[in-house]
């Protein structure tokens, strides 16, 4: 499946390029965190000095949060299947949010209880 990933720019210099778009294969029956490893092996996120950059990657919903300064992106769980993602044409589609060096768990724990649809 192909999974095509967008992200925030970290500084004015970083637009130039803007939204950073960039598409992968990921072989076989499509997983989040499989697409969301291969994105992070790509070396695609861009680091900023200090090593304290902190993401929220979301498909419609929050997926995860991925922080510089950790060894493993934290997952949520809120899904319960991939009809809720944004897939279109058979693309998965993620966005990395930036949020700067803000302390990655506070963002996990903002994301956790986020309610992104009237109910």
């Amino acid at each position: 499946m192909k999974v095509y990933a967008t992200r925030d720019s970290v500084h004015p210099g970083d637009d130039c390029d803007a939204p950073h778009a960039t598409t992968i294969d990921v072989p076989g029956e499509i997983s989040v965190t499989a697409a969301v490893e291969k994105i992070l092996a790509s070396r695609y996120l861009a680091s900023i000095s200090g090593g304290n950059a902190t993401w929220s990657v979301v498909s419609s919903i929050p997926v995860a949060v991925v922080a510089q300064q950790w060894a493993a992106p934290r997952y949520y769980h809120l899904y319960d299947g991939l009809d809720k993602l944004d897939i279109a044409a058979g693309t998965l589609r993620l966005h990395f949010n930036y949020h700067a060096q803000v302390d990655p768990e506070i963002v996990y724990r903002i994301f956790w209880g986020m309610r992104l649809r009237a109910v």
